[in-house]
């Protein structure tokens, strides 16, 4: 396997967990809350979903937190953006916060 790009990393997490409804379920919860809870709301992430592709590009990255951090909110904003993309961008992609669970 070619080293992906971190683009094609964010690509391809956003590929994957847009395939699992349950991440899509969790956007539509969390959308309309995460400006106005406090603390303010995380979106999860079970590190058993991510393709194992994936998860090695995280891997050889983790030391560099800014890199993983944009990663994971890349591809988990464009689940938001296909809700609505306006408020996301005006309301929600400043304050989010990704995690990653066993």
């Amino acid at each position: 396997m070619d080293d992906y790009t971190i683009e094609r990393t964010a690509d391809e997490l956003y590929l994957n967990l847009s395939k699992d409804k349950a991440y899509d379920k969790q956007a539509y919860d969390l959308i309309y809350r995460i400006p106005v809870h406090q603390p303010t709301l995380t979106f999860e992430i079970k590190i058993s979903d991510i393709n194992p592709d994936v998860k090695k590009e995280l891997d050889v990255r983790w030391d560099n937190r800014r890199i993983i951090d944009y990663i994971l909110k890349e591809a988990v904003g464009r689940i938001f953006k296909n809700i609505d993309e306006r408020y996301f961008l005006l309301s929600v992609k400043r304050l989010l916060q990704v995690r990653l669970i066993p």
